[in-house]
């Protein structure tokens, strides 16, 4: 892990704490450098999450306020009125839940799908990703959009409704597709391809016998809509999915809210399914009294057929009697006889009607049987005492007794009919609107939340990937890894916008020269300062200036050290120490041919004739000479440590351009006979494992690095920026120009 990492372990000795606040700072530090970054992708995914807001099309919302009374479904009246046969046991109240259920079912949401024919689906084509913006807004430059966007796609206020739909019988449900071609004219186009052309005005007939009735149609020439009739139960799913059904603590007050893409409509399927709901729950309040009246409408027929036959049959009696009457005593106990007959039948008949709604182990219907045991033991007495009255007057009181139940029955059942009937047309239901739906509110979507998200996201994913990037970059950034590999940093050389392309002919190259005001001039002219104390302590005042790896920079750095050296009055050579590749040459205006250190060290061409001095730069100038096949061999030999002490004796500084150290050995020969090495280092591009392998190659052949140059410092490309992480101060933000 990199040194400068905010995630490394803590020193010995320093505290959680300690290193808390230093990671805290330091992530902040990274922040705030990349801070232009951060914020640019922060607005940009809010403005995504902005335009996604927007895609979403409105949600109307419609209220309708409901009470339900908690009460008995069963209406009851006074004994009075109905006798007990109605009046029963409170039943237990409904609870919300249910009702919710039942109000969600197709029970009562199919009526209001057939109602409102909800169940056909009209879907406008929209134009790709921005369509329902088109569907909801007039865009600026209309005239400029519609010439851009095809006419099939629908524009803001468009819309098209059908009142009804019918399909051919037999024949499978498919999608109509439905193209507006003037004021009044339209094309349907058939699942089979078939196409049709009509008035929309007035209905439109389908082959096979099916039928399309259109109610409205706003629309410009050639948009397109699909019309589709769907199964009833989807679109029960569909209402029963928006609707939502809420009580207000346990007050029976019950909101009654529905969603829909358009307001008008929400008010309208809120309001129908209210009223379906009010006459589902009136209905089921009267079902118990139809039942009670259809079963005793069912019993009269077969009464009435029975007191004809008592009548004949006790008229038949009387004439061949000779028209005998009933003793006082008789007719007494008949009397008495034909009531109990009559209250033991009204028992049974009231024991039936509870079976409907009753288990036989019920409290109630267990009295009930109660006492229609206790009316029979009392009739089975009142027969005992008619069996001593003669024969044929227990004959005559038998058919007697007959006709009279039958008649009291009659009369009895008839009542109730009546009774029932009223109790009917008096009941009511326990739901009642208090306030119905009368407009719907715009309730979503929420187009704010997506910019907030939006805007959270954003942020949250570039700063991870600024921790990103600074977590796995291995470059170096500043003089703290510098200093753990026991190595002193001597300047710092910013990154320059003039040298971004420049070649080493282009004048540029000598930026001491050309721009001499620069900032990276003046880090060399401190450099130059500091080298001159440091060579004063030195064997000699030979200079090595080496790198890591190619481009790092060495040879930009070593001319201009030489020009600002030489423009301070001291008497300065640079040599061109890579006989591999060396291009310092092309700034001086040197061919390949010219005679340098290579044909110096192998004796073909004297010193003093290869050393070329340049006015314009003050300094003196021996270039790389002509390739040799053996560079390193060259190096090796006495030539080199007696060139540098003769040089030594006419120049004040000499400055060599020697190779990088990790491409070849050059550096480590070089670096033997003169008085300093130098080290050139790449901002964010050196690596730590390339310092320690180039100072673990140098001290192997005995050379130590005397110091680094940090050169093209990039601050905003910076882990930290202008932001002084190790000490939390601001520094980089300081500039300075003179004229």
């Amino acid at each position: 892990m990199n040194a400068s990492s905010p995630f490394s372990k803590p020193p010995v000795g320093q505290t959680g704490q300690q290193e808390e606040e230093i990671s805290l700072s330091e992530l902040l530090a990274q922040l705030l450098a990349k801070k232009f970054w951060i914020l640019g992708a922060t607005l940009a995914a809010g403005i995504v999450g902005a335009f996604i807001g927007q895609l979403a099309p409105n949600e109307f919302q419609a209220s309708s306020l409901v009470q339900i009374e908690r009460r008995s479904d069963t209406v009851t009246l006074p004994a009075e009125l109905v006798g007990e046969l109605l009046r029963g046991g409170e039943s237990s109240s409904s609870q919300l839940a249910t009702e919710i259920h039942i109000i969600r079912s197709s029970l009562i949401l199919s009526p209001v799908v057939e109602a409102l024919g909800l169940d056909i689906q009209v879907s406008p084509m929209e134009a790709p990703v921005i369509g329902s913006i088109l569907a909801r807004r007039n865009l600026p430059m209309s005239s400029v959009f519609d010439r851009v966007i095809p006419s099939e796609y629908i524009r803001a206020g468009e819309v098209l409704r059908v009142a009804r739909l019918e399909w051919p019988p037999g024949q499978a449900r498919g999608e109509l597709q439905l193209r507006v071609l003037g004021e009044d004219q339209v094309s349907i186009t058939l699942a089979n391809g078939d196409v049709i052309e009509a008035d929309w005005r007035g209905p439109i007939a389908l082959p096979g016998g099916g039928m399309v009735e259109i109610e409205a149609l706003r629309a410009g020439v050639g948009r397109v809509f699909s019309i589709r009739l769907n199964e009833s139960r989807a679109a029960v799913n569909s209402i029963a999915s928006k609707l939502d059904i809420r009580e207000r603590g346990s007050s029976g007050i019950v909101d009654f809210r529905l969603r829909a893409p358009e307001a008008e409509r929400s008010v309208t399927i809120v309001n129908a399914v209210v009223a379906a709901y009010q006459e589902h729950n009136l209905r089921r309040r009267s079902a118990q009294i139809d039942q009670s009246i259809a079963f005793i409408e069912g019993q009269l027929p077969e009464l009435r057929a029975d007191l004809r036959r008592a009548s004949t049959e006790l008229s038949e009696y009387r004439r061949t009697q000779d028209r005998r009457e009933l003793s006082l005593t008789t007719q007494e106990l008949l009397a008495q006889t034909v009531t109990l007959e009559t209250a033991i039948e009204d028992i049974s008949f009231r024991r039936e009607q509870l079976l409907l709604r009753l288990t036989p182990n019920h409290p109630d219907y267990l009295a009930l049987q109660a006492e229609e045991d206790r009316l029979r033991l009392r009739l089975a007495d009142l027969r005992n005492l008619l069996s001593d009255v003669p024969e044929a007057e227990q004959e005559l009181a038998r058919l007697t007794q007959k006709v009279e139940r039958a008649r009291q029955l009659e009369l009895q059942l008839v009542n109730r009919i009546e009774q029932l009937r009223i109790l009917r047309a008096s009941t009511i239901g326990n739901i009642f609107v208090l306030e119905s739906a009368d407009r719907g509110v715009l309730v979503g979507p929420d187009r704010r939340q997506p910019i907030f998200i939006g805007l959270g996201i954003g942020f949250v994913l570039s700063a991870l990937g600024v921790f990103l990037i600074n977590f796995f970059r291995r470059g170096i950034e500043d003089a703290r890894v510098l200093e753990e590999l026991g190595l002193a940093l001597f300047a710092t050389v910013s990154k320059s916008r003039d040298l971004n392309n420049a070649k080493p002919y282009d004048a540029i190259y000598a930026m001491a020269i050309e721009a001499p005001r620069d900032m990276v001039v003046e880090a060399l002219r401190g450099l130059r300062t500091g080298l001159r104390f440091s060579l004063a302590a030195a064997p000699s005042k030979t200079l090595m200036i080496t790198s890591c790896a190619p481009a790092d920079g060495k040879s930009f750095i070593s001319l201009n050290l030489a020009i600002v050296s030489a423009q301070a009055g001291a008497r300065v050579l640079l040599i061109d120490g890579d006989m591999r590749r060396g291009f310092l040459r092309q700034y001086f205006g040197l061919n390949r041919k010219a005679p340098g250190l290579s044909d110096v060290l192998s004796g073909q061409t004297p010193a003093h004739e290869a050393i070329l001095h340049f006015e314009n730069s003050g300094l003196d100038f021996m270039c790389n000479g002509i390739f040799p096949p053996n560079p390193a061999e060259l190096l090796a030999s006495e030539a080199l440590p007696r060139l540098l002490d003769s040089l030594g004796q006419h120049y004040d500084l000499v400055i060599i351009d020697a190779p990088p150290v990790l491409a070849v050995a050059d550096p480590g020969i070089i670096g033997q006979h003169v008085g300093m090495s130098l080290l050139v280092i790449r901002h964010l591009v050196t690596t730590r494992t390339e310092l320690q392998s180039v100072k673990k190659t140098l001290e192997n052949v005995g050379v130590s690095v005397s110091g680094c140059v940090l050169n093209q410092f990039d601050q905003s490309a910076s882990r930290y920026g202008a932001y002084g992480a190790k000490y939390g101060y601001y520094y980089g933000g300081y500039r300075y120009k003179y004229d």
